[in-house]
């Protein structure tokens, strides 16, 4: 479904552009457009050409830029940016900021579409930041050729900090927000199975280099450095922002905030078949989250699934009695878990399952039962028939005996260290670890005791198994509680 009605309310792109217009107006768009059986011109939209000639026709009848986008660099999304542009001018006016504004663009990229945007339509100050040397280049010369260098400043990176490098001795200018649009993806792999196959294939074609779409980590990791970053200059900028192209991650960082006690909203930014999110964060005395508040287009809602843990025996009835067992299940079922925040009777947990380690535990133990007996069975000689006398025990044997002293040997179609070796390959394997970079399962647990009460609350992030996944490890918990 398309999304332009979730559209930031004062984004002109609510409204589609007159391609008809755009046609008549520039001969490059007249170029690659054609006319349908119905008569309405179209372009194709998976072709990167065609979305290049598109956006740099948008920005010079729509602001008058003339903006050149390089073939290898990603096609900025006018209605995307422009929503982006829109909120930090919703934060601005909340917090009383109206005159000479002036903010920070962490990696502006080849078409510094960002700065471009802020100070032809607002007159505000930007300086921009840009770790590339062909995209620092092309910006500049995007700068020059609308006659901005008055408003807008370009600063190279060549540090691993994200804004630490901007505020040095020689350089003590604070800013009203900083913005970003990080790198989504940690590599190639993730890249490219990124998008799940049960969502319809994207409308736009691909566009972007490798140093824009992908840094250690992946987004996660970057805006966690952010944040860090951002608590050592705090007061250097009045806000910070964001923002997010995965809604697993907002949530998780939504988290890492509450647990700092940071002060905080964010928002959608709904276009054609894309959801990107804005996350903002204050240190100053501004409540962000009642000033503009989280702004979501109307959905499902989500109901937490929650559970009644029953009471532990030889312990207190304590979100901490609660905690210790879970984090003892977790750490059996190699799952790994991290505390994001612990207030009062509240406790939140962070998950992530990247083997399926829960399923089929009884199959498992009786494999565990075989591996034993198979170690405490003594080596046959391949070379000796089996009807001669062998010792076990001390006892002699004649052939196959029927003592009850000497365990039941599988049946002699593997040799005893095939079958060992099987049995524990199976044993240990559990189930596929996940093909990608995805985890199985990622998820929050959140721990509340409500009146003399410890209830399990579960919400689902995201995962290759599913829900689903998610389920079988509370399932195991269940089961396993007492």
């Amino acid at each position: 479904m398309a999304l332009n009605k979730y559209m930031h309310p004062r984004n002109i792109y609510r409204t589609p552009p007159d391609f008809g217009k755009l046609s008549q107006m520039y001969s490059e768009f007249s170029a690659i457009s054609k006319v349908d059986v119905t008569g309405k011109i179209t372009i194709d939209f998976k072709d990167p050409h065609s979305l290049r000639v598109l956006t740099k026709c948008l920005l010079k009848s729509d602001f008058n830029l003339d903006v050149d986008i390089p073939k290898d660099r990603l096609v900025p999304t006018l209605p995307l940016r422009l929503n982006y542009i829109l909120w930090l001018e919703d934060l601005l006016d909340a917090i009383q900021r109206k005159d000479e504004i002036s903010g920070l663009d962490i990696g502006t990229g080849a078409c510094a579409i960002y700065p471009l945007l802020a100070a032809v339509q607002n007159k505000w100050n930007m300086v921009g930041t840009e770790t590339d040397e062909e995209s620092f280049s092309k910006a500049e010369e995007n700068i020059q050729k609308n006659n901005l260098q008055e408003l807008i400043k370009l600063k190279k990176n060549l540090t691993k900090s994200i804004i630490s490098h901007v505020f040095t001795q020689d350089n003590k200018q604070d800013f009203d927000f900083c913005m970003c649009n990080p790198p989504f993806y940690s590599n190639l792999q993730e890249l490219c199975e990124s998008r799940s196959p049960a969502r319809l294939p994207p409308k736009n074609g691909f566009t972007g280099s490798p140093q824009e779409l992908i840094t250690e980590g992946g987004e996660l990791a970057f805006c966690r450095q952010l944040i860090t970053e951002s608590q050592e200059h705090k007061d250097n900028v009045l806000i910070f922002t964001t923002m997010v192209g995965h809604k697993y991650n907002l949530n998780v960082l939504i988290q890492v905030l509450k647990s700092e006690h940071i002060k905080h909203t964010h928002t959608e930014f709904c276009q054609g078949r894309v959801t990107r999110w804005g996350l903002a964060w204050t240190f100053k005395d501004y409540d962000l989250y009642n000033l503009v508040p989280p702004r979501d287009k109307p959905r499902k809602k989500h109901t937490p699934t929650i559970y009644l843990l029953p009471e532990l025996a030889n312990c207190e009835n304590t979100t901490e009695a609660a905690l210790n067992k879970i984090n003892e299940m977790l750490d059996k079922l190699n799952i790994s878990h991290k505390l994001l925040d612990k207030r009062g009777n509240k406790v939140t947990l962070d998950i992530v399952a990247n083997t399926n380690t829960w399923s089929n535990q009884r199959r498992k133990r009786r494999l565990q039962k075989r591996i034993e007996l198979c170690t405490k069975v003594p080596k046959l000689d391949p070379d000796k028939d089996v009807t001669e006398n062998t010792s076990v025990n001390g006892d002699q044997v004649d052939g196959v005996s029927n003592s009850s002293d000497i365990p039941v040997l599988p049946k002699v179609i593997e040799s005893q260290e095939e079958l060992s070796e099987k049995n524990c390959h199976e044993y240990a394997e559990g189930s596929a670890h996940t093909s990608n970079n995805q985890p199985l399962v990622h998820a929050f647990f959140k721990l509340v005791k409500k009146e003399n009460n410890i209830l399990l609350e579960i919400e689902y992030l995201d995962g290759s198994a599913g829900k689903e996944g998610l389920h079988q490890i509370v399932q195991y918990i269940k089961n396993n509680w007492k």
